[in-house]
């Protein structure tokens, strides 16, 4: 045993033996029992330092270490029970992004049951995309899991009076007895349907699908709502609420663990070599992770934004065209439709409508075309698009002098010789994910151009202006593109990420990156309108 590992079993000895002779000391005094209740309901860090253990079993196999051990908190987890109870008083909400294996849901779970055994009429719901991740029958992963250890492992006189665990521990569900308190879960689209609650915590908010849904759930069941989760990247409604600038945050990071040390990090490091992005998203809370399969890095899109700004201010000079054209992505009332202009390379702010009607969006849209002097339109024809097709049919005069064309991203892709002599439909799947390269592969070339610029010699490559994006600042359409991913399917095509698989992320439909996309479409025939 090293000096470092000597040192933490000392500190393991001494906090066994500090609680042991409380305990001990407890035994048989009522009066002092009194005074250390009235003592743990007011000072929750004192309860976890005295009361609460813990389970890891990674350690049960190593003999000088136990399974079991005492809960002693480091000064960051002081700082992250003062931050919950500070969001409670407040009635507001709160985010806390997370490292993995940092001991959040301990935390969680220990502040819920000190309040449930102290707090008369306190009621802490727990939320998460599955229910086996809230309760499963004796697992100690699940959040009632770690519930049950801690309460298992308090003293006898500590639990509520007439407390029965076959009649008042439930599934999902823990009654106080003596006080009428409530600790309860919720999972996937259930959650915020359960009552009023005190305190909402969302575990692992990063990956609930449907975010949008349950957000809008718990806002009625709670004043108090905290989401907690590690890092899925930018976009979900997670990420959106942290970097809101309006709502309270908490940096829960893995330094913040006095044990994890430079060791600990290599040897993590080692475990996740295959998938570096892994560490970064998971472990060092960075939204902008890569992975190998981003179809558009975040990186290019900055320097997209980069281009725009020099052409802006005149550092390079390109003669922007007068007309331009647009993609028009249909939400129909449940996502936000959207007109995404261009003029030449350079893309412009959109235009965004939320409402149901998709005849007054076909208006809407082509009014704002008219206003921006966008003469061709690409607009999604499939689904909800239906409907601006037949409205489309029947327009007055003044819109026919617009191009629209009708675009079935579903479709095989258009006839196209890429770079290695192989036709598209070798390439893609479908005209959806050539849309996305053909995206991709402009701004890969904005990218070198930048780098080129900025005189980078080893990745920097100069390229013709037509060749480049110009993207104007716009948070919502910047983070969208760097979300969707590509694949391969077993026939060698390459597919994109579908809106299923993003809803499972946690990522809503990328309505504004739908919209560029379908600006990059060539042109069709023009549909024929018909009179009035």
């Amino acid at each position: 045993m090293n000096e470092k590992e000597e040192a933490a079993a000392a500190a393991l000895r001494a906090s066994i033996q500090r609680r042991f002779e409380l305990h001990n000391e407890l035994a048989n005094d009522l009066e002092k029992r009194s005074v250390v209740n009235a003592i743990c309901a007011l000072n929750i860090p004192f309860w976890f330092n005295h009361f609460v253990w813990t389970y890891d079993p990674r350690v049960a196999t190593d003999p000088k270490m136990l399974a079991t051990v005492p809960f002693d908190l480091f000064p960051r987890q002081y700082d992250l029970l003062d931050w919950i109870t500070a969001r409670v008083q407040a009635k507001e909400e709160g985010v806390c992004e997370k490292s993995r294996d940092i001991g959040w849901t301990w935390i969680a779970a220990g502040y819920a049951l000190n309040r449930w055994l102290y707090v008369d009429g306190f009621k802490t719901t727990f939320g998460s995309r599955k229910e086996i991740y809230v309760d499963n029958a004796g697992d100690p992963d699940s959040i009632f899991g770690k519930i049950r250890l801690i309460m298992d492992r308090l003293p006898v006189w500590m639990m509520p009076k007439g407390f029965v665990q076959s009649k008042h521990d439930n599934f999902m569900r823990l009654i106080n007895p003596a006080n009428k308190n409530i600790i309860s879960g919720e999972a996937g689209d259930n959650m915020g349907r359960g009552g009023r609650s005190t305190l909402y915590i969302v575990d692992e908010g990063a990956f609930i699908e449907r975010a949008e849904k349950v957000n809008a759930a718990i806002v009625a069941n709670a004043d108090c709502r905290i989401w907690a989760s590690s890092s899925n990247g930018p976009g979900n409604l997670f990420h959106q609420k942290r970097s809101s600038g309006k709502i309270p945050v908490f940096r829960y990071h893995y330094s913040d663990d006095p044990r994890k040390d430079a060791e600990y990090v290599k040897q993590k490091k080692k475990e996740l070599e295959s998938t570096p992005w892994t560490w970064e998203a998971e472990y060092e809370i960075n939204y902008s992770a890569s992975q190998s399969n981003v179809c558009i890095p975040a990186a290019w899109v900055a320097s997209a934004r980069k281009l725009y700004d020099l052409i802006a201010s005149g550092q390079i000079q390109y003669d922007k065209p007068e007309r331009g054209r647009a993609g028009l992505d249909i939400g129909a009332g449940k996502a936000k439709s959207v007109l995404m202009p261009s003029y030449g390379i350079i893309f412009e702010q959109p235009s965004r409508w939320l409402q149901v009607d998709n005849i007054k969006t076909t208006y809407d849209a082509l009014d704002a075309a008219l206003e921006r002097s966008i003469d061709i339109i690409n607009y999604d024809a499939v689904g909800v698009g239906n409907t601006v097709t037949s409205t489309l049919n029947y327009v007055p005069e003044k819109y026919q002098q617009l191009q629209i064309n009708a675009v079935n991203t579903g479709v095989a892709p258009e006839e196209r010789l890429m770079a290695d002599k192989r036709m598209a439909a070798e390439w893609f799947d479908n005209l959806k994910i050539q849309l996305w390269w053909r995206g991709r592969d402009r701004f890969r070339a904005t990218h070198e151009h930048i780098l080129f610029l900025e005189g980078d010699t080893e990745h920097g490559v100069p390229h013709e202006l037509w060749e480049l994006i110009a993207l104007c600042r716009c948070q919502e359409l910047e983070s969208q593109l760097s979300i969707p991913l590509w694949f391969k399917k077993e026939n060698g095509l390459l597919i994109l990420e579908s809106k299923k698989q993003l809803a499972i992320r946690g990522v809503a439909s990328p309505d504004d990156a739908d919209a560029f996309m379908l600006n990059l479409a060539e042109p069709m025939p023009a549909l024929v309108f018909g009179a009035i």
